[in-house]
């Protein structure tokens, strides 16, 4: 039996779950049933493809600079609870102000703020974790069980209701999200030596260093091959005839494999190391997208729908503790709201805009770009590999 038990010697880390929840009860239900709800408000594929690669540029952007920003004034958990508050006013704005101008508006406020809260929150827990000791993975798998029931969940209402419930039950969830954030414990690294004037040198030296440049496109590139499944696979499953729920079950089913791997992951970094996860993630990649794109039986696309556990799952794991292990502590923020907008900013909204065109000409057959991109990010693990040796990135590297 999977176990989510957070070490009772190690209280603080529990103070970590609910917000975890928080943030995955709103992809539980925003990530399957958002393309849903924008189509049910007039929206073409095109531009729904075109709105989540807005959503997603404008993170280029503000999340490094955000990121900057908590790193450099020791900001962190006030910033996480600033920007979960004006995500959930974002979606509260949807109901508020109907309209296709407003969704847009909204949209792009909620994905800016969503641009560092989560870089900031993964940061914040591996660097506690690795400090008193307890399993990050273990923490997260909260995180993704919320993201489960919510799949579920959601798709059973809004198969029984229909669509419109779908603020509904985003506008609670965003509510709860920032409610929770007031509970996480104060960021120790807000208590040291920040080396604030240095900062912004140290970011220029790191992203220079040739290994974190390849790992940006190695995991950037993994994660975005998710492109056409989070913006498409729900609308594709829809036109299969699978009902609400059962899509619902399937988000679920992925994300019960990633809990799996979530669970025994301090055990599985220290047997395979970051790079080997990252290769296994983007081979599972290939195989995953490539099954998908001929719409195979159900029976089959269960056992398929477990391979996220390697195409999310342990290219996440991977990237996560790269950075924790090669970008110095004070700087932990900054590299990953670097990671996040280059995975979400610029290829995931790359690839969701190719995705809208995709999917209106080739339907399913658009999953053979991401079986494309995962060649390549493939092709960068190997390279990263031969680059990084373990160690925290010099200049020498």
């Amino acid at each position: 039996m999977v176990s989510f038990r957070v070490p009772r010697a190690h209280p603080e880390a529990v103070r970590f779950v609910p917000f975890f929840i928080g943030i995955n009860l709103i992809g539980g239900v925003h990530l399957p049933f958002f393309p849903v709800w924008l189509e049910s408000e007039g929206f073409t594929p095109e531009s729904i493809g075109l709105l989540m690669m807005a959503m997603g540029l404008v993170r280029v952007v503000t999340g490094p600079v955000l990121g900057f920003l908590a790193d450099a004034f020791s900001m962190r958990r006030l910033a996480i609870i600033v920007l979960t508050g004006v995500a959930a006013a974002s979606y509260a704005g949807y109901a508020a102000l109907p309209g296709v101008v407003f969704v847009v508006i909204f949209s792009i406020t909620s994905s800016i703020a969503f641009s560092a809260v989560g870089p900031l929150i993964e940061g914040i827990t591996l660097q506690t974790a690795i400090t008193h000791q307890f399993d990050y993975g273990r923490v997260r798998s909260f995180g993704s069980a919320a993201f489960i029931v919510m799949n579920f969940g959601s798709g059973v209402y809004l198969a029984l209701y229909g669509i419109d419930l779908f603020l509904v039950i985003l506008i609670a969830a965003g509510a709860f999200s920032f409610a929770m954030s007031l509970l996480l414990p104060v960021d120790a690294a807000a208590t040291a030596s920040t080396h604030r004037h240095g900062v912004w040198g140290e970011v220029r030296a790191l992203s220079r260093q040739p290994a974190f440049i390849v790992f940006l496109c190695a995991a950037g590139i993994a994660q975005a091959c998710h492109a056409f499944y989070y913006g498409f696979g729900t609308l594709n499953w829809k036109s299969l005839g699978y009902s609400a729920d059962l899509i619902g079950f399937l988000w679920g089913l992925g994300v019960a494999a990633e809990i799996v791997l979530f669970s025994f992951s301090n055990r599985i970094v220290a047997w395979l190391g970051p790079v080997r996860l990252m290769v296994i993630g983007t081979a599972c990649g290939i195989l995953r997208w490539t099954i998908v794109a001929f719409s195979p039986p159900l029976w089959l696309l269960i056992g398929v729908q477990c391979l996220h556990a390697g195409t999310f799952g342990a290219a996440h794991l991977g990237a996560m503790h790269f950075i924790a292990r090669a970008v110095p502590g004070h700087l932990v923020g900054t590299a990953q709201s670097v990671y996040a907008a280059v995975t979400i900013g610029l290829f995931m909204s790359v690839g969701q805009f190719a995705s809208g065109h995709l999917f209106a000409d080739f339907g399913a057959w658009g999953y053979l770009l991401m079986s494309v991109a995962s060649v390549v990010a493939l092709g960068f693990s190997l390279l990263l590999g031969r680059l990084w040796h373990g160690g925290e990135l010099k200049e020498a590297d």
